[in-house]
């Protein structure tokens, strides 16, 4: 592949259900006071300098055409938030795109087969030095054979296992996965590794309906995040946790809002073990799946810590 452009995207299974529209992000309110808010599992470490980052973008089949509009103009505007907020610039962003390369995404190439995902990864590994970060993005449709999951591509489809198997040997210092489409609860196990990020909108269930992720993220992405409204965790900075926990309180507000039972539930995972959790809790009303009021929110894992040492551009 000569030239590949800065972002990643994955398709997931058709929506049964229509997802509510995405309103442009509110402002989050501090807690309340007296309220209790769950400290992290560990003290977040001092700030770390922004690491030279890489972006890969890659969308799978966006499905009929309006989703590709959809998908395209997403793709467009995670590019500005991956630059903004990320600290990413476009000439280290690389998309690979659905059936065909969008027109709206300069640079980009498509379509976005199995070969085609494959090189790609394989070109951004020869780009990254150890000390340099990769942030990989997911967007489409996802689908469940009953035995494993699949995101949907032009041609044979790419099931979790071999999509984690692509990014086993990537040793970056800095290494963030974030798995937009439907059934992406799947794709955590495979990509799991130690002081890896990997975030992903769904659980690990039959959460089939598309889901509102993508969009929400490259919103907030691209108005960024306010230092005192979105520092959740109090601990003076804004982080890549700060970010996930902002996405997941506006996409449990959206469903609310629209008197819809969610259909997405958000994880993180970022202990090595494989296994995401919805770290948010502590952050949502208990009608929104968040921790019920005088109970504290119980910690069994360590997921948080390393997104927490992760800081955003602005």
């Amino acid at each position: 592949m000569s030239h590949l452009v800065p972002l990643v995207f994955a398709a997931g299974a058709l929506a049964l259900l229509q997802p509510p529209e995405v309103p442009a992000p509110r402002a989050v309110a501090p807690p309340s006071a007296g309220a209790e808010v769950a400290p992290h599992p560990r003290p977040a470490a001092p700030r770390e300098a922004l690491p030279r980052r890489h972006a890969l973008v890659l969308c799978g089949h966006p499905g009929d055409a309006a989703h590709a509009k959809t998908f395209t103009e997403t793709v467009g505007k995670l590019g500005e938030g991956l630059a903004r907020t990320a600290g990413i610039p476009a000439e280290r962003q690389y998309v690979v795109f659905g059936s065909e390369a969008p027109k709206g995404v300069p640079g980009a190439t498509g379509p976005a087969t199995k070969e085609a995902v494959a090189a790609a990864v394989a070109d951004v590994r020869k780009k990254l030095r150890p000390e340099d970060g990769l942030w990989v993005i997911v967007l489409g449709h996802g689908h469940h054979d009953g035995r494993q999951a699949f995101w949907c591509l032009p041609g044979p489809d790419l099931s979790a296992a071999e999509f984690g198997k692509l990014f086993a040997e990537v040793t970056c210092r800095e290494q963030v996965f974030v798995m937009t489409a439907s059934l992406s609860g799947y794709f955590v196990n495979p990509l799991a590794k130690r002081d890896r990020v990997v975030i992903a909108a769904t659980e690990t269930d039959a959460e089939t309906n598309e889901t509102t992720f993508p969009a929400v993220f490259a919103q907030l992405l691209g108005t960024g995040l306010n230092a005192t409204e979105h520092d959740f965790d109090k601990d003076g900075r804004l982080t890549l946790f700060d970010l996930y926990v902002a996405v997941a309180k506006e996409i449990a507000q959206n469903y609310a809002g629209a008197d819809q039972v969610s259909t997405e539930h958000a994880q993180l995972d970022d202990d090595g073990d494989g296994v995401g959790h919805e770290v948010q809790g502590p952050f949502l009303p208990a009608d929104q799946g968040g921790t019920p009021p005088g109970q504290k929110a119980k910690r069994p894992h360590r997921d948080g810590a390393r997104a927490a040492q992760i800081p955003l551009a602005r």
